[in-house]
């Protein structure tokens, strides 16, 4: 899904350092700063109600900004890619920007949605193990997906989806170093597993006894031959 701007009116900062915070929170804003794009870092002021609204959207951090600079015709796309918040107060006190451009690819990363209930965890008792959460890509920035969605209910017992079967969209690479990693799987029920390892564990201890048996067998048997 494409993705639409958000247009937000920045102001340029001219304090900086720890005089910041206090001189941008007198105009009810924050202290933000604009980098990347192979240009000077630019520290602005921004409205932080703006950037929780985002942080809370369907995009969250992976929304499309477009700032204009208050009092000139200057325009940016930029991503969130940092923010700070007050330990105590719980609220946002700083963001960092970074410059994009709209005909280069960026690295994101897309959370992951699993969809419906497995066939494993409803006709056979399994248990479905989410590995991964979200994943990274590399795309234009219009064509950054909300999600990835993963379809469960055709999963049994035993059976995984890897990253290699996901699907972003036509323009988007899922950058992973081992595509064959399994991001969910659908495990036996506990109940089966510990009566597997409870068998293997029997096995391993009887098989002292075999050996003790063979050992005991050879020595009868060496005695047998003195006589």
């Amino acid at each position: 899904m494409a993705q639409q701007f958000i247009e937000i009116e920045v102001e340029r900062r001219e304090v900086i350092g720890k005089k910041a915070r206090r001189a941008t929170a007198e105009i009810g804003m924050i202290p933000g700063i604009v980098y990347g794009g192979e240009r000077e870092p630019v520290p602005i002021a921004v409205d932080p109600k703006r950037i929780i609204q985002i942080l809370r959207s369907e995009k969250g951090a992976n929304s499309i900004l477009l700032f204009s600079l208050k009092g000139t015709s200057s325009q940016r796309h930029v991503m969130i890619k940092d923010f700070q918040i007050d330990p105590v107060s719980n609220q946002l006190i700083h963001a960092d920007f970074k410059r994009i451009l709209m005909d280069r690819k960026v690295r994101v990363k897309v959370p992951i949605v699993y969809d419906g209930v497995a066939f494993g965890v409803k006709n056979e008792g399994g248990l479905v193990d989410v590995i991964m959460r979200e994943v990274e890509v590399e795309c234009l920035p219009s064509d950054i997906p909300d999600r990835i969605h993963v379809d469960l209910t055709p999963l049994k017992v035993g059976d995984s989806v890897k990253i290699q079967d996901l699907t972003a969209g036509k323009n988007v690479e899922i950058l992973a170093e081992d595509p064959h990693l399994p991001v969910v799987q659908v495990e036996a029920p506990r109940v089966e597993v510990e009566k597997a390892e409870e068998q293997v564990a029997e096995e391993a201890a009887q098989e002292p006894e075999v050996i003790g048996k063979s050992k005991k067998a050879s020595e009868e048997e060496g005695e047998g031959g003195k006589d």
